[in-house]
């Protein structure tokens, strides 16, 4: 399924605002629209500040502001079209609010981003967000997926390894949004 509403075949464990069952509520997984792109900038801040802001030293605002507006720029180019062929962007939806967002590239089979909101991390949302990336990537032919995560970032790091992934190597790599050399750890899974 390469986009829709996940109904009884597919749903995702989540809450109302993260306090209600998720179960009996379609979740939605499709491409990013334009009118989608200041909700999942903002979705992928409040990740990013919960997850990787905690894990740097010294971050500005005007860094900050600066991370901001390459998130926006990002999701725009998706939103859009303006990407290589094979690389997507898909939101997760729930009643018109957007959750979460991955980005890969189904042609390298390179997962690039993502990101959950804080309120809903742990409910399903990411899940069902890689499912569909898995399943895009495996109707592409695809026999391998790949991923970078940041090595502080301990709970994507757990969460990729449930989800079968393994470590490949690790190595200290310059982020030019960022602007600093981080530790990164690449990982590897067999589809």
């Amino acid at each position: 399924m390469a986009s829709g509403e996940m109904g009884n075949d597919k749903k995702a464990k989540g809450a109302s605002q993260g306090e209600q069952a998720l179960d009996a509520l379609p979740l939605s997984i499709r491409p990013i629209l334009p009118h989608d792109v200041e909700a999942a900038t903002l979705c992928g801040l409040e990740a990013w500040q919960s997850t990787i802001r905690v894990c740097l030293e010294a971050f500005s605002h005007d860094q900050f502001i600066a991370l901001q507006e390459a998130f926006r720029l990002y999701l725009c180019s998706f939103a859009s079209g303006a990407v290589e062929a094979g690389e997507r962007i898909i939101v997760a939806e729930l009643d018109g609010a957007v959750l979460g967002f991955c980005g890969y590239d189904n042609h390298k089979g390179y997962l690039s981003d993502l990101w959950v909101s804080p309120v809903w991390q742990g409910k399903g949302v990411a899940q069902a967000l890689m499912d569909e990336a898995r399943s895009t990537m495996l109707d592409q032919g695809r026999r391998f997926l790949t991923l970078e995560v940041l090595a502080q970032n301990h709970r994507a790091f757990a969460f990729y390894k449930k989800q079968g992934f393994v470590e490949t190597k690790r190595r200290v790599k310059y982020d030019p949004v960022l602007k600093r050399r981080l530790m990164k750890i690449w990982m590897m899974q067999r589809l």
